[in-house]
């Protein structure tokens, strides 16, 4: 009876100890404040499938989302505490730890290449970037599209002292080109289906940046330095959480709108998953080497491009060695042949 007795407690002790395996100390819940990179689209709905699925919640966090408004604005309140983790854009950061030595890193990474974008209608006659100049784009101050223009348009031939940028919300974007009140918009790529329904159907013409500015990373997660130093457990924890709840959305896109419609009421479920199905393919594919990897892994070559595509395009005084922008705590990085 003695030896049933012990086994028991032992089993029960097993048990607890698997039962809050994740979670804070004592067992307790997380709160973690984050943001979207920008508004509510598809394209920021794995944080919600995380929340939905109980990733995070396995993971021991109850997290709290509000709607970004760009990476800079995300940079600055990661770094001041405001915001635990935050999606940016990684040239958009190389930009500001130039100028302003602000202490956060990448953690992970969402979109191995960039998705940002202008938008115009293919009836306004905009073919190529360099029709761009004498015209306007809408977009928000602290938009990553806006913030890279000028390295943008240093690659695209544009003279981008004669393009006026006017400043808008990021829901009012699409309405904005659609009625005609601007030239363009500042979207990512996989926010064509939302503009096309915006603007009833029209076509449009995509300007990539991409295809300017090859071998650019896109959105990576980030955490304050202090964070990462402090407690680099709970950095690697959220991560994981996060990037599961990414792969489930890109694998199941079309549940993945509905989430979202779930958290944001005014959220359209099927542009959503359109949009989740085209940045699948800047996530996690071939190219990307995510699958040998991981998916959100860290290239490092890629981090050394970006930081070269930065400091050619700005007047940047302070060199940022690579090391300076990511973290490994989270995800590995690693460094791989160009794409």
């Amino acid at each position: 009876m003695r030896r049933l007795l012990t086994a028991l407690a032992t089993g029960v002790v097993v048990a607890a100890i698997v039962a809050t395996a994740g979670l804070g100390s004592a067992g307790q819940t997380t709160t973690i404040n984050y943001a979207t990179s920008f508004g509510s689209f598809g394209r920021d709905a794995y944080v919600y499938a995380a929340i939905e699925k109980g990733f995070f919640a396995d993971a021991g966090f109850e997290v709290k989302v509000t709607n970004g408004t760009g990476s800079v604005d995300n940079i600055k309140l990661v770094a001041a505490g405001r915001l635990d983790y935050a999606p940016v854009d990684i040239g958009a950061l190389v930009v500001t730890k130039a100028n302003e030595g602000i202490p956060v890193k990448v953690t992970s990474v969402i979109h191995q290449n960039t998705l940002s974008a202008l938008f115009t209608l293919d009836e306004s006659g905009i073919a190529t970037p360099k029709d761009l100049e004498g015209k306007t784009i809408a977009d928000s101050p602290a938009s990553t599209v806006r913030v890279l223009f000028p390295v943008y348009a240093k690659k695209a031939g544009i003279d981008a002292s004669k393009v006026k940028f006017r400043d808008a919300a990021p829901p009012a974007l699409p309405a904005l080109l659609a009625s005609k009140q601007v030239d363009a918009i500042g979207q990512f790529t996989v926010g064509v289906p939302l503009v096309v329904a915006a603007t009833g159907g029209k076509k449009l013409k995509v300007h990539r940046y991409s295809k300017a500015l090859p071998n650019m990373l896109g959105i990576g997660i980030i955490a304050s330095e202090e964070k990462i130093r402090s407690n680099p457990g709970e950095v690697r924890r959220f991560n994981q959480a996060l990037l599961k709840g990414l792969k489930w959305a890109i694998d199941n896109p079309g549940q993945t709108g509905w989430i979202l419609k779930k958290y944001n009421a005014l959220a359209d479920p099927v542009v959503a998953g359109k949009e989740l199905r085209i940045m699948k393919n800047f996530a996690q594919n071939k190219l990307t080497r995510t699958k040998g990897n991981g998916i959100g892994y860290i290239d490092i070559g890629k981090v050394n491009s970006t930081i070269s595509i930065i400091r050619n395009g700005f007047k940047i005084t302070k060199p940022v060695p690579a090391t300076d922008i990511y973290t490994n705590v989270a995800v590995p990085a690693r460094s791989t042949k160009k794409k």
